[in-house]
């Protein structure tokens, strides 16, 4: 017994350090796709906007086109490439990539096609590069996610490894785009790892600490934004931030809801050709684009918009009528890129827009309570991340990255007050999140809770008895008798002449049956059916809601394939959270 526990335990060791060494290869892959995929952006903004070859390009710098008014056309022509690249080739690449690696875990055991991440890389970087009003870090999860999928798939293994992978790829793309990996570690946690333990944890750390570490090697060390250290100038300043977690709530709502409401519109009602679709947003963001550039000087809602956060971190004086239009500008044209089928991620815009609503607030704060509050920069600080806790719904990950990305700790304590505001406001009045109301448009449910799960990854096909026992209709009482004699067994599925299940019959109510008797009278006639490509999670809420320990498996026909007791998915729970399965 000792050397057989011996033996699982070596294999299960072995097993452990061959997903760490793969995590190792889906870390440098995204961090280099993130290096590749910045230059990419860097060579298509000069290209676009200046009309040189050329890499040198600083994100958090303001710029100035060379074309002047022409400028509108610039993100109309990048929308049209866009719109070609991901129509053409991978329509999987549209929108901003979180959402469908969270339904590639959910509904398909982490498999992503290997082209997406092609795709999607190119397609976001022409976007972002040309105007588009989008961030970065969506489309590096797709990529990096992308690739732990093709690697799993490559070598054959498990769906709970492939997912791992799929995780990994995703967390090492954000902690390479932003220089923060701790950060990408819980991002995964929150959003997209089904299970949590040591070991889906390791491997997450490991991809996290070699993709930072590579994108620090070409892009350097220092935080995404440097800021002065701002600190709680007073105790009466919590209400202020619980306030200013509130307006947060609201906004990552209306963020949320518009974007929503758009990609409704484009994808069911507009009735033009898809292929140009993107080119609408994109002469929205031009527009409003030049229209703030002939107001203050700045375009300000051209790409990522790190340039405007950096000057309000650093305590640039913008005014406050300024700072309330960019709120709703950001959002109609990161709505109208996204909206209209272009590719982008929503965190860029997320930080920018709690970015605006916390230097208004805080302009508004200290004109009123001059004495006890901190300058708009640290309002802006909270803000920040105050709005990506409500637009993503992952806090946590909200917090810890507004730390790693300005390095700035003395005002953790309002952030983490404002933060669970906002993600309090968001859940009690919404209850949907930037990534998860997409999913719900599809019918597909991202349940909390990382135990329950587990069991949304696999599907019924591949956990299903497929030789199970079965009887028609016709049968009589003596045909059932002997599979119970043979196979021991409670309860069969009665199936009608076209294979498809009516019925369950219990061997309790036949044992003194007349065996010439039909079964007709003595089945218990429900519909009992599960299709074969819902998730064991899935048929945990059907067997509760029909009060059974037993379910049908069918295929698309609505034919029998297989059955699945409740006794097996407890099983199969087991295997799956020990690696087995």
């Amino acid at each position: 017994m000792e050397k057989i526990f011996t033996r699982a335990k070596e294999k299960k060791t072995k097993h452990f350090i061959k997903i760490s060494f793969y995590s190792a290869l889906v870390g440098v892959i995204s961090g280099l796709g993130a290096v590749i995929f910045r230059t990419l952006i860097a060579f298509f903004h000069n290209l676009f906007f200046n009309g040189t070859l050329s890499l040198a390009y600083d994100s958090n710098l303001h710029f100035v086109s060379r074309f002047g008014n022409y400028v509108i056309i610039i993100p109309v022509i990048g929308g049209i490439i866009v719109g070609y690249l991901i129509q053409r080739f991978s329509p999987e690449a549209k929108g901003h990539g979180v959402p469908e690696v969270m339904e590639a875990v959910i509904m398909r055991e982490g498999r992503i096609r290997p082209v997406v991440s092609l795709i999607k890389i190119l397609a976001t970087a022409i976007g972002i590069g040309s105007g588009g009003s989008a961030g970065r870090e969506g489309p590096i999860v797709q990529i990096g996610a992308s690739f732990g999928s093709t690697l799993g798939q490559l070598f054959h293994l498990k769906p709970r490894d492939i997912i791992i992978l799929v995780a990994a790829g995703a967390g090492g793309g954000i902690a390479a785009t932003f220089n923060a990996p701790i950060a990408g570690i819980l991002f995964t946690i929150e959003l997209i790892l089904p299970e949590f333990s040591t070991e889906t944890f390791i491997p997450l750390a490991i991809s996290s600490i070699v993709a930072t570490n590579i994108a620090r090697a070409f892009l350097g060390a220092e935080p995404a934004f440097i800021v002065p250290g701002y600190t709680l100038a007073s105790s009466w300043e919590f209400p202020l931030y619980i306030i200013l977690g509130i307006l947060c709530g609201f906004i990552a709502i209306i963020f949320t809801n518009t974007l929503s409401k758009l990609e409704i519109w484009f994808e069911e009602r507009l009735k033009i050709n898809k292929y140009f679709k993107p080119a609408i947003g994109g002469l929205i963001v031009g527009i409003l684009s030049l229209i703030f550039m002939k107001w203050t000087g700045h375009y300000y809602l051209f790409g990522v918009g790190y340039s405007f956060i950096t000057s309000v971190l650093t305590q640039e004086n913008i005014p406050l009528i300024i700072l309330l239009a960019l709120i709703f500008a950001k959002i109609i044209a990161t709505s109208f890129t996204l909206g209209s089928g272009g590719s982008g991620g929503i965190f860029a815009p997320s930080l920018f827009l709690g970015t605006a609503v916390g230097a208004a607030f805080g302009i508004i704060v200290n004109n009123i309570f001059p004495s006890i509050t901190a300058p708009p920069a640290a309002y802006a600080l909270v803000g920040m991340a105050a709005v990506v806790a409500g637009t993503t719904g992952a806090a946590i990950t909200a917090i810890v990255m507004a730390y790693e990305l300005t390095r700035s700790y003395e005002i953790i304590l309002p952030l983490m007050l404002c933060v669970i505001t906002s993600r309090f406001i968001v859940a009690f009045l919404y209850k949907k999140t930037m990534y998860s109301e997409p999913l719900m448009r599809r019918g597909i449910h991202a349940h909390g809770g990382h135990e329950i799960n587990v069991l949304a990854t696999v599907k019924t096909k591949n956990a299903m008895i497929k030789d199970a026992e079965y009887l028609y209709l016709g049968d009589n009482i003596k045909q059932a008798k002997k599979i119970i004699s043979e196979k021991g067994i409670a309860k069969i599925p009665v199936l009608n002449d076209e294979e498809c299940p009516v019925g369950i019959l219990y061997t309790l109510d036949i044992l003194d049956a007349d065996d010439n008797k039909k079964i007709d009278e003595f089945i218990k006639v429900k519909d009992f059916s599960i299709s074969e490509s819902d998730s064991l999670l899935t048929a945990l809420h059907r067997m509760e809601n029909l009060k059974t320990d037993i379910l049908a498996v069918v295929n698309k026909k609505g034919q029998f394939v297989g059955v699945l007791p409740a006794s097996l998915i407890r099983k199969l729970y087991i295997k799956k959270r020990e690696g087995l399965f």
